[in-house]
């Protein structure tokens, strides 16, 4: 049954709204897991005889992720798992392993049908159009593609060099989702992080993807760039609403350069201040949602009449390792490198390097490298995480169900945690259900955080990035 939220549409939040200030917003900034999973997949480890791959012998519905990680040029900024290359070549072969390793699939899954499929990256779109339908057609020997209104299939594509030709290989091979990655419009910012994009560029793919018939259009822009300030910050925002994107992920910039080594190169002087990431945070979202865009919460924002925020609207709104989705499967198959495969039973990754993945297809025929076996306590919290991130709410007598204990008994030391955000008007609790408030959809990640049995009390040498 969809779980209702009665605070579904949230008005507009201005920076002098006396229920979210600065220093609310500053108090909770720290840093702080995602959650596209429960556990986190810092927490994975050797699997030791486990095979949580077995569950997706019974499963009805599929998603599909593959991995791209080849990119023409390197972004200071980016965190993802990439390769910089000119030599083409290299991707040829990849695809070879990735096709490989989906026939490895092929007898340890239901002949279910994919309703999601997502092409990530790196760049997908560096792909050739033959290379495209290449793998697509592939997976589709493999898998249970049906293209349709009624699937998912998006890609992420750089819209530096994304030929307006590809679209139409894009929308043949049933892709109806397509993500633009701006960051920013600002050329100053752009040069400072090395990924230099016009506006007339975005607009003209944007308005060929329309006329192609792609359904829902998204943008990813990234705040706490080096060289940003409310003022510029504003200005791409403002250049993004003439361009009415479905979708659009307003991310925070977690410099973290002792783990990738490309943030190096950025001028640290230039970052901008904790406080002032918070400004423009604020400020962006005020005009993003004075625009009447709908903030889901988690960075998300969405058009009233866009099919994720009716999902959110309705109860439907899930969560998976692409971030929210409208059309949550049994399980997830993920392939390539570093790529993440769930099922009910747990988590499985790959080998992260592509020589290391390309040695252990050639090997065995997968790449697994690292996973996590579910218990029963892990998917009741899991379920409990995903019930927050996703419809600001938890009904207790349904948790009670699962856990077959009170729900007060269960978490109290969670809940203990929880106090603060309670005295601060960001969680209500009653007899009924705990209930994310319109303020605590800044802080989803905080109230997750609380029902983390993994992070309380244990070592771990993860980095999270801050919440603003």
């Amino acid at each position: 049954m969809a779980i209702h939220c009665d605070s579904a549409i949230p008005t507009p939040l201005k920076p002098d709204s006396p229920g979210l200030s600065q220093e609310l917003l500053a108090r909770y900034a720290g840093p702080c897991p995602r959650y596209t999973s429960y556990p986190t997949a810092d927490r994975f480890g050797p699997l030791e005889g486990a095979e949580p791959w077995a569950a997706l012998q019974q499963v009805k519905t599929l998603s599909l992720y593959v991995h791209i990680p080849f990119c023409r040029s390197l972004c200071y900024f980016c965190a993802c798992n990439k390769v910089i290359t000119q030599q083409y070549g290299l991707a040829s072969s990849y695809l070879e392993n990735v096709l490989r390793e989906a026939q490895w699939y092929r007898d340890r899954v239901a002949r279910a049908p994919v309703i999601q499929l997502h092409l990530g990256g790196g760049t997908p779109t560096f792909l050739s159009d033959s290379d495209l339908q290449r793998l697509v057609n592939g997976l589709g020997e493999i898998f249970d593609l049906r293209a349709g209104e009624d699937v998912e299939y998006s890609v992420e594509a750089d819209p530096r060099t994304l030929e307006p030709e590809t679209l139409d290989t894009l929308r043949s091979l049933g892709f109806n989702r397509l993500s633009l990655g701006i960051q920013d419009f600002n050329p100053e910012v752009q040069q400072a992080v090395n990924r230099v994009c016009t506006a007339e560029q975005v607009q003209e793919l944007t308005e060929r993807a329309r006329d192609r018939g792609f359904g829902s259009i998204s943008y990813d822009l990234i705040y706490g760039l080096p060289g940003q300030n409310v003022e510029s910050l504003e200005r791409t925002v403002d250049k993004v609403l003439e361009l009415a994107p479905d979708r659009i992920a307003l991310y925070h910039y977690a410099h973290l350069p002792h783990r990738f080594k490309a943030q190096r190169l950025i001028d640290t002087d230039l970052i901008p201040s904790p406080s002032a990431k918070i400004a423009m945070q604020l400020a962006a979202t005020q005009r993003l949602t004075e625009a009447g865009y709908q903030f889901l919460g988690m960075d998300h924002f969405a058009r009233p009449d866009d099919s994720l925020a009716l999902a959110a609207q309705e109860g439907r709104l899930a969560r998976n390792f692409q971030g929210y989705t409208l059309m949550p499967a049994d399980a997830l198959v993920g392939l390539g490198a570093s790529a993440i495969s769930y099922s009910r039973d747990g988590y499985w990754q790959n080998q992260h390097s592509l020589k290391e993945y390309a040695a252990a297809i050639t090997e065995r025929g997968e790449a697994i490298c690292r996973g996590w076996q579910l218990n029963d306590d892990d998917r009741l919290r899991q379920w409990l995480i995903m019930e927050l991130m996703c419809h600001l709410r938890v009904s207790k007598q349904a948790l009670e169900a699962r856990a077959g204990v009170p729900f007060g008994q269960y978490f109290r030391d969670d809940m203990a945690r929880l106090q603060p955000m309670f005295d601060d008007g960001l969680l209500r609790d009653s007899a009924t259900d705990l209930h994310v408030t319109e303020r605590g959809r800044w802080f989803l990640r905080n109230a997750a955080a609380a029902f983390d049995a993994y992070l309380h009390g244990a070592e771990t040498n993860a980095t999270y990035s801050r919440v603003l």
